[in-house]
Order: structure tokens, then C-alpha cells, then sequence
């Protein structure tokens, strides 16, 4: 179902990535605002030249996007791997509920394993009932619970 994002694809893309952008920021208004471009069109042509975002299209339409990045992991005392890090994953709202988020992620594991990752990777708000009982029903397990504090 994926394929990489053209520079045609950047209006499609922006559309959902407000979608997005939008729950973030009614989760966290410290952390985020309304944006019409929360995904730059700078940054999205950075990351089609750098092959880091694909499309997923319904009739030649684009209903879902993810952007990809292979990150080393490791150090001192601790195993070296690489892992595939959703960096941000979206399906458009009036396409849900047709298998598109599963079938994104079924590619995007067949992308990690050609790349040599052991896992794949992401971050979800805990606020986002539905994704993270999605993410789950795909395989994914909670692996650390990031934690903060006003000052």
C-alpha cells in the first residue's frame, strides 16, 4: 500500500497532518497551537529527498501518510540495533476503519526488516485511546512511560 511521497503529494499531506496537529494540540495547548503547515512544506521536501516519507492512496487518492526515520540505538552497556521510528503516521479521518492504519504498518515492518531494524518504534498520547488500542492490536507493546513535572 505504501509508496514514497512525491512533492505533489505535499497539499494532501498537510490536510492530514493538521488533522493531527490538532488533537496534539488539544491534548497539550502548553506544547502545541493550531497550524495550518504543522508539517512544513521545507521539511516535507527534506524528507521526500531523504526517502523518509510514504503515501498511502485509495484510488490514486492519498487517505494516509507516515514518515519514517532509521535511528541507532545502544551504547555503553547496552546492545547496538537500529529501529524504525514512526515519526508521524496518519489516516485520514473519513478513511478509517478500513484496514489502511494496518496495512501501513504491515509495510512499514517490511521496510524496517529490509533495513536491517529489530523494531519499530513510536510515540503515542495517552489521551489517544483509539491509537493506542490500535498500535497494540498491531503488535505494539508499551516499552517505557515517559514521565514530566511543571517547575
Amino acid at each position: 500500500m505504501l509508496e514514497l511521497a512525491r512533492e505533489t503529494d505535499f497539499e494532501a499531506i498537510r490536510r492530514l497532518s493538521v488533522q493531527i496537529h490538532d488533537l496534539h494540540a488539544g491534548w497539550r495547548p502548553d506544547l502545541y497551537y493550531h497550524s495550518e503547515e504543522p508539517y512544513s512544506k521545507e521539511y516535507f521536501l527534506e524528507d521526500v529527498q531523504n526517502r523518509l516519507v510514504y503515501t498511502a492512496k485509495l484510488a490514486g487518492v492519498v487517505v494516509g501518510y507516515v514518515v519514517l526515520s532509521v535511528i541507532e540505538k545502544g551504547g555503553p552497556g547496552t546492545v547496538e540495533y537500529k529501529a524504525m521510528k514512526l515519526d508521524s503516521i496518519c489516516v485520514d479521518e473519513s478513511a478509517r476503519g478500513q484496514g489502511i492504519g494496518k496495512a501501513i504498518i504491515a509495510d512499514v515492518r517490511a521496510l524496517a526488516r529490509a533495513f536491517g531494524c529489530r523494531e519499530m518504534i513510536l510515540g503515542v498520547h495517552p489521551e489517544n485511546d483509539d491509537a493506542v488500542v490500535f498500535y497494540q492490536k498491531c503488535g505494539f507493546t508499551i516499552r517505557t512511560i515517559n514521565m514530566e513535572m511543571k517547575v
